[in-house]
């Protein structure tokens, strides 16, 4: 996320958010507009925080299991990104998140499941 120049903002309770202040040139594809890799990971970010900070979550550590993402327009500003839990059990959470773009319009969304990483897992677990 510094790499990129985004940094985490004050969100409501149960919510995590993302900001990318500014859409440098290397961050962009040939529209121009935000790469969907950039997009992908402000998403996947908000979401594993989300999965993380959760008051029973058994590790603030975890590692994305699947995630799927869809595009609905191109992202040509600063970005907001915003994940949340949607399920979780003692070994998974399943999370949403969603990106907009200055004016609060809809610029991708996502779905992922995150595995909560214990530091006592064996080799063999891993």
């Amino acid at each position: 996320m510094r790499l990129m120049g985004a940094a985490q903002v004050p969100a409501p309770p149960g919510k995590v958010r993302m900001r990318l202040p500014q859409l440098r040139e290397d961050l962009l594809n040939q529209l121009p507009a935000v790469q969907a890799g950039v997009s992908m990971a402000l998403l996947d970010a908000v979401m594993a925080r989300a999965a993380g900070t959760r008051a029973a979550a058994p590790s603030p550590v975890t590692v994305t299991v699947e995630m799927v993402s869809r595009f609905h327009r191109p992202g040509r500003s600063a970005l907001l990104a915003e994940g949340w839990v949607v399920h979780a059990n003692r070994n998974l959470c399943s999370c949403a998140a969603q990106l907009l773009d200055e004016q609060g319009r809809l610029v991708a969304t996502a779905s992922g499941t995150f595995k909560y990483w214990k530091q006592a897992e064996s080799a063999e677990e891993k």
